[in-house]
């Protein structure tokens, strides 16, 4: 007997495979919808304004105004002393170590070798003016910074790593009184009459 489909039975398998081609169909399109989604970054920033940075300053200035701190005798003999109070200010913004030490020695005759300089910090009260400076009222602020021959500090106190000082100022305006006493060995020997030696001193302030 000849069996006779039924239209309705031959469609119903290519609809099943059609829903099922359909099916897989949407979970591809499903899943490579979530890929790219878990792959997306979403990003954000902030920014601080320009920075700037600006240096601050160290500067140093004496009541003599870079002229000779001594006004000695036209002729010094043995036994002879004296000395002279100079006021340093400081002009800077940052906090700084101010040291003092020696330039330019000029010894031919080693009259140097005799006469011995003594170096201390402190204060005058009240405050002599610019110009006029005086050991008058002259406050040690301790112990003697050093002292020696000026032939020895010439040759040893320098630079700033080879110097006297304790002062560390903070701002500008701030001062520092300094008191620089001689004295000319009584013992000199003859060879040096007739002789001379000089020498400077320089103030150096470093910033901390």
């Amino acid at each position: 007997m000849e069996t006779t489909e039924h239209p309705d039975q031959a469609a119903r398998p290519r609809r099943h495979v059609g829903a099922v081609l359909l099916a897989v169909a949407g979970v591809l399109v499903a899943s490579t919808m979530v890929w790219k989604a878990s792959t997306a970054a979403f990003t954000a920033t902030t920014t601080n304004g320009v920075n700037t940075f600006s240096t601050g300053t160290v500067a140093l200035s004496d009541s003599d105004a870079s002229t000779s701190m001594f006004t000695a005798p036209p002729f010094i003999a043995p036994g002879d002393t004296g000395e002279a109070c100079i006021r340093v200010t400081y002009g800077g913004s940052l906090t700084s170590d101010v040291r003092v030490y020696t330039s330019g020695l000029s010894d031919l005759s080693g009259l140097g070798g005799y006469i011995t300089m003594t170096i201390e910090e402190g204060a005058t009260s009240p405050a002599n003016a610019a110009g006029t400076f005086s050991c008058t009222n002259f406050t040690p602020a301790g112990a003697a910074l050093g002292s020696g021959t000026l032939a020895s500090l010439g040759a040893t106190e320098i630079d700033f790593a080879n110097s006297f000082g304790t002062w560390a100022p903070t701002g500008s305006g701030e001062t520092k009184d300094y008191r620089f006493s001689w004295s000319f060995s009584a013992a000199a020997p003859d060879n040096v009459q007739d002789a001379s030696v000089s020498i400077g001193f320089v103030w150096e302030a470093q910033s901390q």
